[in-house]
């Protein structure tokens, strides 16, 4: 007795072919949005950890960190001297670190990928924005008051800034925060500062 062979038919092989499309379909977009998702959950953690060693650097130091700002050469100037209040690249200093550690390392922005740069760039220009608005009034070009005076009023003293799922980080001098609302990637920097913290 010789038996028959089943096999599946084209139509039938074609038909699960479409299936597994509409959920390829489905599933890449929720899984894409999870990962924006959860770098979006580890910037607001890693804010989280700065503001404390920030607040804890006043107790101990009666000012907040000071800041550093990456010059067009690459090299670093220390403390920070542009006060032109834009956001040239600004980051908290090693002095939250040590001597005394109030936070055990300065974390990076897990939105910003380091660019093709100069070594000096590569160490900081992943960090996040730091701004502390007291110091512009220190610096030798300080800001107009009445700029840092609106800036002190809506963000408090100090100001840090992730670049968010655009990855930019020209979103803060704009005033576009990030909502998840608007869509997973939408424009937009993720921001912390005593007054405003976004979601």
């Amino acid at each position: 007795m010789v038996r028959r062979q089943h096999a599946f038919t084209l139509i039938e092989l074609l038909i699960v072919v479409a299936i597994i499309a509409i959920l390829a379909a489905i599933a890449v977009p929720n899984f894409l949005e999870a990962q924006v998702r959860a770098k979006v959950a580890r910037v607001h953690a890693d804010m989280r950890a700065q503001a404390t060693a920030i607040e804890s650097y006043l107790v101990d130091n009666n000012y907040y960190p000071l800041m550093g700002e990456l010059l067009a050469d690459g090299s670093v100037q220390l403390p920070q001297q542009n006060g032109a209040g834009t956001p040239a690249l600004k980051f908290l200093m090693e002095t939250i670190t040590t001597p005394i550690a109030y936070i055990t390392s300065i974390p990076t922005d897990p939105f910003i990928v380091s660019p093709n740069v100069s070594p000096t760039w590569l160490a900081y220009f992943p960090r996040y924005f730091y701004t502390n608005l007291d110091w512009f009034t220190k610096v030798t070009q300080p800001s107009p008051p009445p700029v840092i005076a609106t800036m002190k009023a809506r963000y408090g003293t100090w100001i840090l800034a992730g670049a968010g799922p655009d990855r930019d980080r020209l979103d803060l001098s704009q005033n576009i925060f990030y909502d998840p609302t608007n869509g997973t990637i939408s424009n937009g920097d993720i921001i912390r500062s005593p007054n405003v913290v976004t979601k």
